[in-house]
C-alpha cells in the first residue's frame, strides 16, 4: 500500500484513503468489465488497491486477472493500479482492455479481402472482426512488412469540424477520402507477441495516395509500424457541402481514442496544396486522432503540407466534440516525436498540434519522459505573403499542456516575420501557444524538463507563452528563452495578478544546448529518415543529459511556492490600483529602472478591469487596462530578465487595504513534488541519489 500510494502521489493523482471496512467480496463474481479485478461489477479504487497488493505479493491472486491489464502492457503491474486510480478520480477518462476470447490470427502478408481457405490477411481479419475483437499475427510473420496496395475505401467517413463561413459550428460526419484500411468499429491490432513486430506500409506512393488506416471508433495497436501513408485533399464531384475530401492523418486517422503501445508512425504525408479554405487544411502528417494515448512510441519523418497545415507528426483534437464542457486528456509517455515537418502559409506544430478540446471542452495534453526534437515549421515557398508560423516542436491550439521529465530541443520555426493585427505572426521554436481574444489556451505546467536549443529564424527562442492564463514551473527545469510578451494580463477577481510562476526551485534559464544535452551522444533510429531540421538524416530518438542536467533533482520531495494575488475594488472609476503597482515597481527596482520610472504613465486612476469572464480580452472597455500592462512590459524591457514581473514582484506585496477603495489579497501556496520513477528508455531513476533533468537518465 505504501508503494502504491507513493506512485499515485508521484504522478499527480489524488490519493484516496480507503477504509478496510469498505473492502468486501461481491456476492457473485462477474468477470466482464475491464478494470474490475474483484468481479463486483464496478471499477473503483478497490480494484486499484487489489492490483497494487497483488503486484507486491500481499495478495496471492485476483478474481478476474484478465481484466487487470488496463495499460496494455501484457501483464498486471503497478501502472495498471495507477491508471484505475486516475480513472476513479477523473484524471484519466477511460480504462481499456483488449477484447477477451479467441483472437483472429493473420497468417499472410498478402493484401487481399478474399484470401483462399486457410489464409487470413489483415484486410480480411479487419472485415471479419467484431468491434473490439483482437487481431494478432502468426509467429512466422515476425518482423514482416504487409504491403498494402488496395484502397479499401475511397470515401472514409469520420467526424470532422464544420464551419458556417468562418464560424465554427461543431463536428459532423465528413468525407476523409482514401484509406487503405477502414473500419467503423473499435479495432485492436496486437503484434505484442512478435519480437520484431509487424509493419503496415502503403505502396501506392503519390500516384495512388491513401492513408494506411482510418477508424471510426477506438484504435488499440501494439508493436505495429505504420509507413508511407498519404492523405490528399481531392475534389468530390457534385458535393457542394464538402467540395474536397479532408486531408487528415497521413498514417492513421481515428475518431475515437488512438491507444498505441510500442508503435512507430513514420514517413507519412498529408497534402492540401491544391487550394485554400477551412476544409483544405492538412492536419496530422502521422496521426490525426480525437483521443490519444501513446506509450513507448516513435512518430518521426512525417509531413503536413498545404496552404494551411498543422501537426507534422501528431494532430490531437482532444474530445472537441464533447458536450460536457470538458475534453479528453491526452497522453504521451516514453515517446519520441522527431524530424517531422509542417510547410504551409499558415503552419503550426511541427511535431505536435494539440487542440485539447478546443474553446468549449478544455482538456490537457500530458507529455512525460519523452523527447520532442528537430521538428520544423516553415513558410511554404509558393505563398510569398507572410501569415502564421508557430510552434516548431509543439503548438497549443487550446486547453493546457503538462510537460514532465521531457526534452524539447533543436526544433525550429522559419518564415517571414511581420505583425498581423498588432501581434507577431511567428513564435516558439520549441513550444508555442495561440494568441487569441478569448480563453482557448489555459495553463502550462513544466517539471524536471529540458527546453533548450530551439530556434526562431535561427535566433534562440524556446517557448512562446502566447495568451496563456498561467505558466507554472514545478521545479528543476533547464530552459533557454521564454517569450512572455503575449501572456494574458493580470485578472483581479481570479487571483491571477501573477501569471508567470518562474523561476522556481532548481530552475535555470539562459541555458545553452551544449550545457543541457550531450548532442554528440544522441541516439538515432536505424532506418527512419528525418523530414525536419536535419532532413535526410536518421531521425533522432533521444539525447543523453549534459553537465547542467546531471544529478540535479533530489530523490526526496522538494517544495515549490507560488504567489497568487487579487484585489477588490476593480471595475469602478475610483480604482487606482495601477498607481500602487507603479509605486511598488519603483520601490523594488528603482535602483535598476530609475527612481522616476513610470511617471510617463501619469495618474492611472480609473484604468481598471471590467470583465466579462470569457470574452474580456476583446471587450473595448478593457482596452486601457491591457494597454497599461503591455506598455509596462515594454518600458521595463530586459532590465529585470525575461519574466519581467512575476512571483518575485507580486510576493513583495502583503494582504491588506491599499487605500479606502481597494483591498489586496496575496496568497503563497507551497506544494511538494517528486521526480519520475523511470526515464524514456524505461531505465529506473536513482532511488538514493540525485536524479537527472530531462527525458534520459545518465
Amino acid at each position: 500500500m505504501r508503494e502504491f500510494a507513493r506512485i499515485v502521489s508521484l504522478t499527480g493523482a489524488v490519493l484516496l484513503v480507503v477504509s478496510m471496512a469498505n473492502l468486501h467480496r461481491a456476492a457473485a463474481i462477474q468477470c466482464g468489465l475491464c478494470g474490475d479485478v474483484n468481479g463486483d461489477g464496478q471499477v473503483n479504487i478497490i480494484d486499484a488497491m487489489f492490483i497494487a497488493q497483488e503486484t507486491v505479493g500481499l495478495r496471492p491472486t485476483l478474481a478476474c486477472p484478465e481484466q487487470s491489464d488496463v495499460d496494455r502492457s501484457s501483464a498486471p503491474d503497478i501502472v495498471d493500479a495507477l491508471f484505475i486510480a486516475q480513472n476513479t478520480v477523473g484524471l484519466r477518462p477511460t480504462v481499456t482492455c483488449t477484447a477477451q476470447g479467441g483472437p483472429l490470427v493473420v497468417n499472410s502478408i498478402e493484401d487481399s479481402a478474399t484470401p483462399p481457405s486457410g489464409t487470413t490477411t489483415l484486410r480480411s481479419a479487419l472485415a471479419a472482426a467484431d468491434s473490439g475483437e483482437k487481431i494478432i499475427f502468426d509467429a512466422s510473420l515476425d518482423g514482416a512488412i504487409i504491403p498494402l496496395s488496395i484502397v479499401g475505401d475511397y470515401h472514409s467517413i469520420l467526424k470532422g469540424e464544420v464551419y458556417a463561413g468562418m464560424t465554427f459550428s461543431g463536428y459532423q460526419d465528413r468525407d476523409y477520402g482514401r484509406s487503405a484500411l477502414y473500419a467503423r468499429k473499435n479495432v485492436v491490432i496486437d503484434a505484442s507477441m512478435l519480437p520484431n513486430g509487424i509493419t503496415l506500409e502503403w505502396t501506392g506512393g503519390a500516384v495512388n495516395p491513401a492513408r494506411v488506416l482510418a477508424v471510426y471508433g477506438n484504435l488499440t495497436m501494439d508493436n505495429v509500424t505504420i509507413l508511407s501513408g498519404s492523405s490528399v485533399a481531392e475534389p468530390i464531384a457534385g458535393n457542394t457541402a464538402q467540395p474536397y475530401t479532408l486531408a487528415r492523418g497521413g498514417g492513421i486517422a481515428v475518431w475515437g481514442t488512438a491507444m498505441l503501445t510500442r508503435c512507430t508512425i513514420a514517413g507519412n504525408t498529408i497534402n492540401s496544396e491544391a487550394a485554400s479554405g477551412r476544409d483544405l487544411a492538412a492536419y496530422g502528417g502521422g496521426i490525426y486522432a480525437n483521443g490519444l494515448d501513446l506509450r513507448d512510441c516513435v512518430v518521426s519523418g512525417n509531413k503536413a503540407i498545404g496552404s494551411g497545415a498543422a501537426g507534422g507528426g501528431i494532430y490531437s483534437v482532444g474530445g472537441a466534440d464533447n458536450t460536457s464542457g470538458y475534453g479528453n486528456d491526452t497522453y504521451l509517455d516514453r515517446c519520441t516525436v522527431s524530424g517531422n515537418l509542417v510547410r504551409a502559409s499558415n503552419a503550426y506544430g511541427g511535431g505536435i498540434f494539440t487542440l485539447s478540446g478546443g474553446p468549449s471542452n478544455l482538456a490537457t495534453m500530458h507529455i512525460a519522459n519523452s523527447t520532442v526534437a528537430r521538428n520544423v515549421v516553415e513558410q511554404h515557398p509558393a505563398y510569398a505573403t507572410p501569415y502564421y508560423y508557430r510552434g516548431g516542436g509543439v503548438y497549443m491550439g487550446g486547453g493546457s499542456l503538462d510537460v514532465v521529465a521531457s526534452t524539447i530541443t533543436e526544433n525550429a520555426v522559419r518564415g517571414t516575420p511581420t505583425t498581423i493585427g498588432g501581434k507577431p505572426n511567428m513564435g516558439g521554436g520549441g513550444v508555442a501557444a495561440t494568441i487569441g481574444n478569448a480563453h482557448t489556451v489555459e495553463y502550462v505546467w513544466l517539471q524536471n524538463s529540458i527546453v533548450v536549443g530551439n530556434a526562431l529564424n535561427d535566433a534562440p527562442e524556446d517557448w512562446f507563452a502566447g495568451s496563456l492564463l498561467e505558466f507554472t514551473s514545478r521545479g528543476y527545469n533547464l530552459v533557454g528563452r521564454i517569450d512572455f510578451s503575449q501572456i494574458l494580463v493580470p485578472i483581479p477577481p481570479w487571483m491571477f495578478l501573477s501569471r508567470k510562476h518562474w523561476p522556481k526551485t532548481g530552475d535555470v534559464d539562459g541555458v545553452g544546448l551544449a550545457e543541457a544535452l550531450d548532442v554528440g551522444g544522441a541516439q538515432y533510429h536505424g532506418s527512419i529518415r528525418s523530414a525536419g531540421t536535419d532532413a535526410g538524416g536518421y531521425a533522432v530518438l533521444w539525447y543523453p543529459p549534459g553537465a547542467a542536467a546531471i544529478d540535479q533533482i533530489p530523490d526526496t520531495q522538494y517544495q515549490v511556492t507560488n504567489v497568487y494575488g487579487g484585489y477588490s475594488g476593480y471595475g469602478t472609476p475610483t480604482d487606482d490600483f495601477l498607481n500602487h503597482v507603479l509605486q511598488q515597481v519603483r520601490h523594488q527596482y528603482g535602483s535598476i529602472l530609475g527612481s522616476d520610472f513610470g511617471n510617463s504613465f501619469g495618474d492611472m486612476t480609473g484604468t481598471t478591469w471590467y470583465g466579462e469572464a470569457r470574452t474580456w480580452p476583446s471587450e473595448p472597455q478593457n482596452g486601457p487596462w491591457i494597454a497599461f500592462w503591455r506598455g509596462l512590459d515594454v518600458d521595463i524591457g530586459n532590465a529585470l530578465g525575461m519574466v519581467i514581473l512575476g512571483d518575485e514582484f507580486w510576493g513583495s506585496f502583503n494582504t491588506g487595504s491599499l487605500d479606502a477603495n481597494l483591498y489586496l489579497t496575496i496568497n503563497r501556496v507551497s506544494q511538494a513534488y517528486t521526480h519520475e520513477l523511470y526515464d524514456q528508455t524505461g531505465k529506473p531513476r536513482p532511488s538514493a541519489s540525485l536524479v537527472d533533468i530531462g527525458a534520459i537518465e545518465e
